[in-house]
């Protein structure tokens, strides 16, 4: 892709309860110089007390939009309803995913939009150096081993990213953006880029998730790959009912042998039974995951679209090229 200043990007961008950090997001995006004209498409994820302001656009002196939603439907929905937004507008070059909280650092946004005119289909935020908690830290560790270990996957980055075109075409169609939208990408198969980007700062307050959510923003990414999690879970359950089989037979040959001390066969009844009902725990698991995974609207785009409230767009008095 050639480099293009006239080119029109959507800046796709989450929003519950910060309407502050939101308008300071807006002021550091038009200040920019991202090579392709930034437009805000901002989607309200519900919020109530302190909204995210249209004037926040304006005052910025950028072009763009507020979605609010119906409902509160969680930061992956969010951003899949400005996405199926994005993807409905050919005037859209690409769209650029970020966090309104500051966390995604805006000075990243040129180097990824650069990436993606480079010939790639997106380029996304790896992780470099982090400002969380310890234990955020550790328990983000965990969650990228565990997510290897049932998907045969890694997964180094987030939602802050930048998407050509046809990335935009295709993570629309794909049911699984609305799950996840990092695991969409990796299954995708589209052309990436990784790029180190240090975690920011947020701009006023203190995040809204809590340990609830982020160990149910890992079980998504997870169920994304029902299909590879499925085999695995039942390669490990066959095996596991197979030793414990095994272990049996071999107890009630030494049983008969009468090479066993008093108990032991008991001890091995036991061991089966609850090896069995480990097996049984992991099935239900993978059938929960395999039921989430897939439980999708036939029509995407109406689907997104019957989340939306109301829309409010502002054009700036004199537009700024980010």
């Amino acid at each position: 892709m050639s480099h293009d200043p006239e080119a029109v990007w959507a800046v796709v961008t989450p929003v519950f309860e910060d309407g502050e950090s939101f308008a300071s997001l807006c002021r550091d995006l038009a200040r920019l110089d991202a090579g392709a004209t930034l437009e805000i498409l901002a989607v309200d994820d519900g919020s109530i007390d302190a909204p995210p302001a249209l004037d926040a656009i304006s005052e910025a002196g950028l072009a763009g939009r507020i979605v609010r939603l119906k409902r509160n439907g969680g930061h992956q929905t969010a951003i899949w309803v400005g996405l199926a937004v994005a993807a409905s507008e050919p005037r859209y070059a690409g769209a650029a995913v970020m966090d309104s909280d500051g966390e995604d650092r805006p000075e990243d946004l040129p180097e990824l939009v650069a990436a993606v005119e480079a010939g790639c289909n997106a380029a996304v935020a790896g992780r470099g150096r982090r400002m969380e908690s310890l234990p955020f830290r550790l328990f983000y560790r965990l969650y990228r081993r565990f997510f290897r270990l049932l998907t045969g996957r890694q997964i180094r980055f987030g939602n802050f990213c930048a998407l050509d075109r046809h990335a935009l075409l295709r993570l629309n169609a794909m049911q699984e953006t609305r799950i996840h939208l990092a695991a969409a990408i990796i299954k995708s198969r589209l052309r990436r880029v990784e790029i180190s980007c240090d975690r920011g700062k947020r701009y006023d307050g203190r995040s809204q998730m809590n340990f609830y959510d982020l160990a149910l923003h890992g079980i998504r990414a997870v169920a994304v790959f029902d299909d590879a999690v499925l085999t695995r879970m039942g390669a490990v359950c066959a095996g596991a009912a197979v030793s414990g089989v095994l272990v049996f037979l071999v107890g009630l040959a030494l049983k008969l042998a009468g090479q066993t001390p008093p108990g032991w066969l008991t001890f091995v009844t036991g061991f089966l039974v609850l090896v069995f009902l480990q097996t049984a725990v992991l099935s239900l698991v993978a059938l929960i995951m395999n039921a989430l995974g897939y439980r999708s609207p036939a029509d995407l785009e109406a689907a997104a679209a019957s989340l939306i409230l109301k829309t409010e767009s502002t054009e700036p008095d004199d537009p700024v090229d980010a």
